[in-house]
């Protein structure tokens, strides 16, 4: 009966531990970097903003808000277009990965910077 207290034991004791390394963290799943640009609206209206040359759809961003575009790119220059809703007007910049967009009324339509 002793021998059986003692299996019992060790076993007891080592599954825990064996599971317990089966069940760690997991790694994180490596995929491609992304990167971003930052867009502040300080227009009176909303703006879609989307990369130049791209797919992805253009990216809404409210009058007054700010928001992150994320993206890949093996560049680390982007041209960028905001078009506002209101007149359907747009202007064009070319910035740095990491900037920050600034949208913001021009004299007869919206205008846009890098910052």
């Amino acid at each position: 009966m002793a021998q059986y207290r003692a299996w019992f034991l060790v076993f007891g004791l080592l599954t825990p531990l064996v599971l317990a390394g089966c069940f760690g963290e997991e790694e994180e799943a490596k995929g491609p970097k992304k990167d971003y640009i930052l867009v502040r609206n300080d227009s009176s209206t909303e703006a879609q903003v989307r990369m130049k040359m791209w797919k992805a759809e253009a990216k809404p961003v409210t009058s007054g808000k700010e928001e992150r575009i994320e993206f890949v790119s093996k560049s680390r220059t982007v041209q960028v277009e905001a078009k506002s809703r209101k007149k359907w007007d747009n202007c064009w910049v070319t910035m740095q990965v990491g900037q920050t967009l600034v949208v913001y009324d021009g004299q007869e339509q919206i205008a846009c910077r890098a910052e």
